[in-house]
């Protein structure tokens, strides 16, 4: 199920966008011939797990739940800026970790711009999780796009303690 599910998405180097075709609404088919790989750190589903303290004599902690919640204004306005900015193929790569930008070429940059474009105008751009761990905070955002045979699209975002862009990743929502 998983497989199936990712391989309608296209890895464009810590990117990933659906790839679609132009048929009518109804008609469309993803390509399946390209894989997924996560970004540094990073696997195709799982953003973290709980570790073990080390302390046999001690339970390893609960994993932090899944939390819906609206996100700042900052966070909300951060996160449309990289899909608008990655949208138009121009990223600020001083915003983005080493590891992102090693991550990041020109040349997939280009591809996930071109795939992003042609989905269309944004009709809405909303968060709908918001996943914590004790070192991670991750943003999804649902982002719908107008016209028929739309269909949307997650981003995945998160930053470095240092306000840098540590993990970006467009799929097909949920």
């Amino acid at each position: 199920m998983v497989g199936r599910r990712f391989a309608g998405c296209a890895l464009l180097v810590g990117l990933a966008v659906p790839i679609m075709g132009s048929a009518p609404h109804g008609q469309r088919t993803l390509k399946s011939d390209v894989a997924i790989i996560p970004a540094p750190g990073m696997g195709t589903r799982v953003f973290a797990r709980a570790e073990s303290s080390g302390d046999a004599g001690t339970a390893s902690p609960q994993p932090t739940p899944i939390v819906a919640a609206s996100p700042s204004p900052e966070i909300a306005a951060r996160a449309r800026a990289e899909f608008e900015a990655n949208r138009a193929g121009k990223i600020d790569r001083d915003r983005y970790t080493a590891e992102m930008n090693a991550i990041i070429t020109d040349d997939t940059l280009a591809r996930a711009a071109a795939e992003l474009r042609t989905l269309g105008t944004v009709k809405s751009f909303a968060q709908v999780r918001r996943i914590s761990t004790p070192t991670r905070t991750m943003y999804v955002f649902r982002i719908e796009f107008a016209g028929d045979g739309a269909l949307p699209i997650e981003e995945s975002i998160g930053w470095n303690a240092a306000g840098k862009v540590a993990y970006l990743a467009f799929e097909p929502a949920r």
